[in-house]
């Protein structure tokens, strides 16, 4: 499973590698909007800025979801196993798991806990 991965001390803006594990990926983000169908979407006043904003659009869990064009930057960690992200933590001390913004592929977040100083 893959996780965004950052740094509580460090902006997710900045290109400084959060940890030895990170990978920079060029992600998809994904935009979800809370219509339940294409055809209601095509009746709000975002409707043509969100369609010609991206691909792909769809129907999924109850809302309309489209592939963004701009694509972005993020630092990406992949663990097989629960194992392999315990002994993540156990390097880096306390972290954080949590939802991120959604991306294809990657929906969550770990964040580093710096100590501190």
């Amino acid at each position: 499973m893959k996780f965004i991965v950052s740094r509580r001390n460090i902006s997710p803006s900045e290109s400084k590698r959060p940890c030895d594990e990170a990978l920079e990926e060029i992600l998809v983000p994904l935009d979800y909007r809370t219509v339940a169908t294409l055809e209601d979407a095509k009746q709000k006043i975002w409707y043509k800025d969100w369609f010609n904003g991206g691909e792909n659009h769809r129907e999924e869990n109850g809302m309309v979801v489209c592939d963004k064009k701009v694509k972005v930057k993020q630092w990406v960690c992949d663990f097989n196993t629960l194992e392999e992200l315990i002994a993540f933590q156990s390097k880096y001390g306390d972290i954080t798991i949590s939802d991120s913004s959604p991306y294809k592929g990657v929906n969550k977040e770990i964040k580093i806990h710096d100590p501190i100083n």
